[in-house]
């Protein structure tokens, strides 16, 4: 091994997306470097430029014998790292950090981290870790949630509203989805059991918490080898719209048209290409098949003890 090599192994790299939440992790790089010489940390900062810019900084990073890297932005950003360390074949030997700097931070909310960056620093030097489960769909890779159907093309439809963010910007999308309401056929199989029926969404939760606050999945948890997938039959708008203002308080999972089960594997099949999001990255490419998959324990989380 080479002295480069040997020296990033006891180095962090932070992977800073600086237009995460409408630019405001941009302003906050120099507060974020200030914390950093306070604390004494030995770092090295990378910006991203261009979509999926941080899948290359974080295999590329890990190529250069970096072990501890730490995702500063959104959901979306903390995805991409995530994804660089999957993709490195490395992912064993690496730590993973997060300084949630976006719009909803869903990710986040399952471990209280909260953004302070004097905060989430003093986490990191603590370097508790603890191991973290990965989704995986087809080739691409999520730690939080994943949704086909009217969840998905309400987080299309969220991506095209720019004078927004968080929960209100993911609320006035909803407005425009429901506008066009429609089910989807899709053929289920979820863990070898066979379901073929209309359903208006599938939701499939590694954490608890999407779209900058509605609990699809309140009881998930990231540590315990399962997805927790909401079922939710089609429905007319009324008794959509009656269903969804219990989403905010997780407690839609009274109503008979929803259903909640836990499973490790589920394939989802249409005759029509199927809206999918998953951390609030859209696909470029158009699916009718997918196969979603739990990888247990696959990384190892800063977080608090």
């Amino acid at each position: 091994m080479d002295i480069l090599k040997r020296k990033n192994r006891d180095r962090w790299l932070f992977i800073v997306n600086s237009t995460a939440g409408r630019g405001k992790t941009g302003r906050k790089i120099n507060e974020l470097m200030d914390v950093l010489n306070k604390h004494g940390f030995d770092y090295q900062i990378e910006l991203t430029k261009y979509a999926r810019h941080a899948v290359e900084l974080a295999k590329t990073g890990i190529k250069e014998g970096y072990r501890k890297l730490i995702a500063v932005g959104g959901d979306g950003t903390i995805n991409e790292v995530i994804t660089g360390i999957m993709q490195s074949g490395k992912s064993d030997k690496v730590g993973l950090g997060i300084i949630p700097e976006g719009g909803g931070n869903d990710f986040a909310k399952n471990f209280h981290i909260t953004g302070d960056i004097e905060e989430d620093i003093q986490i990191l030097e603590e370097k508790h870790a603890s191991p973290i489960d990965i989704g995986k769909v087809n080739d691409y890779y999520f730690m939080n949630a994943l949704g086909v159907g009217f969840d998905a093309e309400v987080a299309i439809e969220s991506e095209k509203i720019k004078r927004l963010n968080g929960l209100p910007r993911y609320f006035a999308a909803l407005m425009k989805v429901l506008r066009k309401l429609r089910p989807y056929k899709f053929q289920l199989e979820l863990d070898g059991e066979e379901l073929k029926k209309e359903f208006l969404l599938v939701s499939v939760g590694n954490g608890y918490c999407t779209g900058g606050g509605f609990l699809l999945t309140p009881n998930a948890k990231v540590n315990d080898g399962v997805f927790d997938v909401c079922l939710v039959d089609a429905l007319s708008k009324s008794r959509l719209i009656k269903v969804l203002s219990t989403v905010f308080k997780g407690t839609h999972l009274k109503f008979p048209e929803v259903e909640m089960r836990q499973v490790k594997k589920l394939k989802v099949k249409s005759d029509l290409p199927i809206p999918l999001y998953f951390d609030g990255e859209l696909p470029k490419e158009s699916l009718n098949e997918m196969t979603i998959e739990i990888l247990p324990s696959a990384l190892m989380m800063y977080n608090r003890k």
